[in-house]
């Protein structure tokens, strides 16, 4: 890694530590914590190993993904911090235009987002109704308008950082975004201890792996390949030790995560989706899972 001037190492320590400084698990008889009253991207304990799915725990895999950007009114390196001087959209930016497009009143959108360095927020509503609305967040290696082209067309390459989408039902009940799952009474050959007091289920079918468990009214599931022999339970461990201190929006009345690897563990899936009233909320991303969970933490109105 570069050593970087000391003029960039005081605000970064001071990010990490600020991003260290989260309240609150997911419990279902709390409410969801206040995350910093500006979208911001993240650094620090976020950052994992390689790029991609497996990497998650694998520990063969080496390098750093580095994050820059800002964490609360913190100034670090990277394109994002110096968004508003140089008169480009900054992360607070797009949001706030992101939302004043929104015909849903009061829409919660996520504010958090991991961001490599020289790489901005762009955003494009491709649905946008009174009761419904999906946006996509990319990251680009310029600053553009919430809807530009480079990001709507058929033939666009900008890569997605994930999508979020937000729908009215009259029956939000809906089985197939919230399975149901047993786990009063785990079989002690299938149970495993994934820490703080939460035990998982594992089980195998059809070629594949499951590991499930429960935090509050939230429902956790990662999938992966019986050949690939993924480290689910370390990969669970991690993300139960994230959520230790990090507090997922509270579902009312339900909330499901589904983390996918498919063939060859390169790659992952994960899928958050939570209910309010007759509201369903569901972020889709590409990004490990700690990055995923980080942006439906920061979701808010």
């Amino acid at each position: 890694m570069k050593k970087q001037p000391l003029w960039m190492t005081i605000p970064v320590t001071t990010a990490v530590l600020l991003a260290l400084a989260g309240c609150g698990g997911p419990n279902s008889n709390t409410e969801s914590s206040e995350n910093s009253s500006s979208p911001t991207t993240t650094v620090g304990e976020l950052t994992q190993t390689g790029s991609g799915g497996a990497d998650f725990t694998n520990e063969n895999e080496t390098g750093t993904k580095e994050n820059t950007g800002t964490v609360g009114s913190v100034e670090t390196s990277g394109s994002q911090a110096n968004a508003n001087a140089t008169g480009q959209l900054g992360v607070v930016d797009v949001i706030k235009q992101v939302r004043n497009q929104l015909k849903m009143e009061d829409a919660a959108l996520p504010t958090s987002f991991t961001l490599a360095k020289d790489t901005y927020l762009g955003a494009a509503i491709p649905s946008n109704t009174s009761d419904a609305f999906i946006v996509n967040f990319y990251a680009t290696t310029e600053s553009v308008a919430i809807n530009d082209q480079s990001l709507t067309a058929s033939d666009s390459k900008v890569p997605v950082l994930a999508s979020y989408e937000v729908k009215t039902y009259k029956d939000p009940d809906q089985s197939d975004i919230f399975p149901e799952t047993d786990l009063k009474d785990i079989p002690k050959d299938m149970a495993v201890d994934l820490g703080h007091g939460i035990k998982g289920m594992s089980e195998g079918a059809a070629g594949s792996q499951y590991l499930t468990w429960k935090e509050g009214r939230w429902t956790l599931q990662i999938r992966s390949v019986s050949e690939d022999k993924m480290n689910n339970p370390g990969i669970a461990k991690k993300m139960v030790e994230y959520l230790e201190s990090h507090t997922l929006p509270v579902p009312k009345d339900k909330g499901y995560i589904i983390v996918e690897y498919p063939s060859g563990g390169k790659s992952v899936h994960v899928t958050i989706s939570w209910q309010d009233g007759n509201t369903i909320h569901q972020l889709k991303t590409d990004q490990v899972p700690l990055e995923a969970l980080d942006m439906a933490v920061s979701a808010k109105s």
